[in-house]
C-alpha cells in the first residue's frame, strides 16, 4: 500500500530506519532507496527516480535519520487520505502561510504553524508541537517540512520534484508542497509520531543562496495562503524569526548583505537590532557570552 522512499547517505541509518519501519508501519509496504554517496544527485532528481520505481499508490518520502515511535502509523496515514478525497499530500510539520519574504516553512505565527515531532539533539530532546486549535485534527497548510512527506501517486505525477530549478538539497519540500497546494489539500497530521535525529540542519551559504534564488523566481506567486492572514503582521514575524534563526549559522558577509538588500529590510528601523544580530552574533561568538551570562 505504501512505498517508503529514501535518499540515503548513511547505510547505518538506512538499516536502522528500515528495521523501525518494519516494526511500526502496520500495513503492506516496500522500501525503495538510493545510496546517494556515489550517485551524487540532487534530492529532487533522486526522489523522482525513486517515485518512478515505486509500485504502490502512496509515496512516502522520508529522511533516514528518523524513528517512528508509535505502531500503526501507516494505517493512520491511509485513514487520513480516505477521510477526505481532496487530500493529496501529508506532512508532520508545515504552515498555513508562505510569505514572499525569504524564509523556510515556519511562519512564527501561532495560528498558522502546525507541527508534531520530536527533535533529538546530542544535548537532549525537544518536543515540537504546534497546533492552531490544540487538537488532533488534520490541519490544512500550504507548505510542509521535508523530513516526512506522504502523497498520492497522482500528486507526484502531476507535480514532480523540480530538479531543473532545484539541483541541490534545499527547498524541494517547500516547492513541491506549494505547487501541490494549488491542486489539492496539503495537510499536517497529528497521528504520525516520529523522532528526528538531527544536529540542527545546514542553513549556511548554500541554503541562503537557494532561498534567494527561489524567492526571486517565484516572487509573483508569493505570498500564498488558503486562510485569511494579516500579511503585514505575519511577514514581520517571518522576517524576525528567520533573521534570529540564521544568526547562528556561518554565512558569508556578502550573502548577508544580499539577504538584507534584496528584501529591502534596511528600510525598516524596527528591524535594525535583528539585522545587527544577524550580521555579528556568530562572527563575534556572542552565543558563548550569552550562555555564560545566562548561567550566572
Amino acid at each position: 500500500m505504501i512505498s517508503v522512499l529514501i535518499c540515503s547517505i548513511n547505510p547505518g541509518l538506512l538499516q536502522q530506519v528500515s528495521t523501525n519501519i518494519e516494526e511500526t508501519i502496520g500495513t503492506e509496504y516496500e522500501i525503495v532507496s538510493i545510496d546517494n554517496r556515489t550517485a551524487g544527485k540532487g534530492i529532487c532528481s533522486v526522489y523522482n527516480i525513486l517515485a518512478a520505481r515505486a509500485k504502490f499508490s502512496y509515496l512516502c518520502f522520508i529522511h533516514e535519520d528518523i524513528k517512528f515511535t508509535e505502531k500503526g502509523w501507516g494505517k493512520a496515514l491511509l485513514n487520513n487520505f480516505s477521510s477526505d478525497p481532496d487530500i493529496g499530500l501529508i506532512g508532520v510539520a508545515g504552515s498555513k502561510y508562505k510569505s514572499s519574504y525569504f524564509s523556510g516553512w515556519f511562519a512564527n505565527v501561532r495560528e498558522l504553524d502546525c507541527a508534531n515531532y520530536i527533535h533529538q539533539y546530542e544535548r537532549g530532546f525537544e518536543k515540537v508541537y504546534l497546533s492552531p486549535d490544540n487538537d488532533m485534527r488534520l490541519q490544512e497548510v500550504v507548505c510542509i517540512d521535508g523530513v516526512f512527506m506522504c502523497c498520492k501517486r497522482q500528486t507526484w505525477e502531476s507535480q514532480r520534484f523540480d530538479e531543473k530549478v532545484l539541483s541541490g538539497f534545499h527547498f524541494y519540500d517547500i516547492d513541491f508542497s506549494l505547487r501541490s497546494a494549488h491542486a489539492c489539500k496539503v495537510v499536517v497530521s497529528y497521528n504520525v509520531d516520529l523522532i528526528h535525529i538531527t544536529s540542527g540542519g545546514d542553513y549556511g551559504n548554500n541554503w541562503v543562496e537557494t532561498a534567494i534564488r527561489y524567492h526571486h523566481l517565484y516572487k509573483n506567486q508569493l505570498p500564498f495562503s488558503k486562510v485569511q492572514v494579516d500579511k503585514k503582521l505575519a511577514d514581520k514575524r517571518v522576517v524576525k524569526a528567520t533573521l534570529d534563526f540564521l544568526k547562528n549559522y556561518d554565512i558569508s558577509f556578502g550573502n548577508k548583505v544580499k539577504w538584507i538588500r534584496f528584501q529591502k529590510l534596511d528600510l525598516f528601523p524596527d528591524l535594525y537590532y535583528d539585522i545587527l544580530k544577524f550580521f555579528f552574533y556568530k562572527p563575534l561568538r556572542l552565543k558563548k557570552i550569552h550562555n555564560l551570562l545566562r548561567s550566572k
